[in-house]
């Protein structure tokens, strides 16, 4: 069951993800970190996330699934970052255009039963311009969100549920986390 959730990235997509979960009734915490400081403080005054986090490595250490609303190359940097600190009861997810960079990094840093799960993700939603002032609950409302799982791929018990989890209700699809 997922109950708290980091969003690494309090943009157009992040700010959008936090207030789509909430509209979709998730009841367990939001902590967001963004690069700048008014990006959060906007997510946060709009009630997409329950908190700002000053060190996105830790507010992931205590969340159970992150979700990477940055660009590509941040992504990857995160991707690093995160797999030397989170276990096999986490779960990573992006939102990210392009995955070949992010499944070849998935491979070779996650995936495996004594490391954190990885699902790399796409939601097809956006708008022409972007910043958390622009967030919105209903963004991904009829939008496909992709996954880009693999088979061969071996997560932990625990991350395996919480991908099942993530992939039957991101936000928006329906409540019941």
């Amino acid at each position: 069951m997922i109950e708290r959730i980091a969003i690494l990235g309090t943009g157009l997509l992040g700010t959008s993800a936090g207030l789509a979960l909430r509209a979709a009734g998730f009841r367990g915490s939001i902590a967001g970190w963004n690069r700048g400081a008014e990006g959060a403080k906007t997510a946060l005054a709009m009630g997409a996330i329950d908190s700002i986090a000053t060190d996105g490595l830790q507010a992931a250490r205590e969340s159970d699934v992150v979700l990477l609303a940055v660009p590509i190359y941040a992504t990857l940097d995160w991707m690093d970052q995160l797999s030397a600190v989170l276990g096999p009861e986490h779960l990573i997810t992006d939102v990210g255009s392009t995955k070949a960079q992010i499944t070849a990094a998935a491979e070779r840093l996650y995936n495996a039963p004594e490391r954190a799960g990885f699902l790399p993700g796409h939601p097809m939603a956006g708008k022409e311009r972007g910043g958390a002032a622009l967030g919105d609950a209903e963004l991904f409302r009829g939008a496909v969100w992709l996954f880009t799982d693999h088979p061969g791929w071996q997560r932990s018990a625990q991350s395996a549920a919480l991908a099942q989890s993530w992939k039957k209700s991101p936000p928006t699809w329906r409540a019941g986390w």
